[in-house]
């Protein structure tokens, strides 16, 4: 399949009790869900209206009013993502538009991204959309304080919907909290589900997973206006520190310094060696512990950026833009990050970056990515 014939695919993720299923009753119903398969990945009870899905060992599908499918999937998932399309089909058509994935509440998502990701024939059906978690506003911040993979939900989040905002009567703490949110993941689009709700449009428009194939503008898509540029920390490589910007007082090292958002710009263009050898170091370095990585890199030779995005150690494809969307060609490298020290970012610059750079580099021109 090309881009255009790719199935879409959003991932609902959330800690227990944050509102997905009444999110998703919510979205069922309105125009233009028609023809959407739920994949609930879980195991225990799911209520969606007409639905109560007890434990069984099978995959149970029932069809709901909206015209909307709704799959439980007990067994091995990515053998369910390859059998949908035919086994979802009538008269050989296939019986729906998209995808909506629910995982457990308790369930790290990047092992459903992996699986959209590394399987070959996964991803050339699918196409990730985007990663939309559920945040209960009432008990957030305590769950996030407590239970690492709420934390994790949100820092691969795209789009983050703040749900059960009517249980707080204090709106000074309710802005605190969108506050603290925006600077966990300052990628992500933060907003308000009003009774655990929210337009369909605001979901089916995400398309932040693959930006060299997306509508989403690049600058938007890495989203660095979310950060504040600090002074300059190292001399001997040209780069500036950017941290995320904030309007209030908070401190953006809460959680226990548990998760973290920076941005670091780099005025002067790689090798492709040099950057490729960086790049293996840092993703075998930090392993699960990096939530996410986003680039527009400035590789010498190339006449547009080099795109990456990678969840934890697992990379899309590398991509290739003919040109660069503005005037502005530096490199620029987004993380988000779990228990990991600024410090231990920057020692890779130092090791790999310069290094690299004080030696003598032949540069010739690149064939592919």
């Amino acid at each position: 399949m090309n881009n255009q014939e790719r199935i879409p695919v959003y991932l609902l993720t959330g800690f227990l009790g944050s509102g997905k299923t009444t999110l998703l009753n919510s979205l069922v119903k309105q125009p233009g869900m028609e023809r959407t398969l739920i994949l609930i990945n879980e195991f225990g009870e799911v209520g969606l209206d007409h639905l109560l899905v007890s434990h069984s060992a099978d995959d149970i599908v029932v069809e709901l009013d909206s015209g909307c499918m709704c799959c439980t999937t007990r067994g091995d998932f990515a053998k369910t993502l390859r059998d949908i399309p035919w086994r979802y089909s009538r008269n050989g058509e296939r019986a729906f538009d998209r995808v909506i994935i629910e995982t457990t509440g308790l369930a790290d998502p990047t092992s459903v991204i992996h699986t959209l990701m590394t399987d070959h024939s996964i991803y050339l059906q699918f196409r990730l959309q985007g990663v939309v978690t559920t945040v209960d506003a009432a008990n957030g911040e305590a769950t996030l304080e407590r239970h690492s993979e709420s934390r994790k939900q949100v820092g691969v989040a795209d789009l983050l919907l703040v749900t059960k905002t009517d249980l707080i009567d204090d709106n000074n703490k309710l802005d605190e909290f969108l506050e603290n949110l925006s600077e966990l993941n300052p990628t992500a689009q933060v907003q308000v589900a009003q009774n655990s709700s929210i337009a369909a449009d605001v979901i089916l428009q995400l398309d932040h997973i693959e930006p060299q194939n997306s509508a989403t503008p690049l600058n938007q898509w890495l989203n660095i206006t979310s950060f504040s540029i600090q002074p300059a920390t190292k001399t001997r490589l040209a780069f500036r520190e950017l941290t995320p910007a904030s309007t209030t007082q908070n401190d953006i090292n809460r959680h226990g310094n548990h998760i973290q958002a920076q941005c670091f710009v780099f005025d002067t263009p790689f090798t492709e060696a040099k950057f490729e050898m960086w790049l293996e170091i840092i993703t075998q370095l930090m392993g699960r512990n990096l939530l996410r990585l986003k680039g527009i890199v400035h590789i010498q030779g190339y006449q547009g950026p080099v795109i990456i995005h990678g969840v934890q150690h697992i990379f899309h494809p590398a991509a290739l833009l003919p040109e660069w969307p503005d005037e502005d060609h530096r490199t620029k490298l987004v993380f988000i990050t779990y228990d990991t020290p600024r410090e231990l970012i920057e020692r890779t610059f130092d090791l790999f970056l310069v290094a690299a750079a004080d030696k003598s580099d032949v540069v010739t021109q690149p064939e592919n990515v």
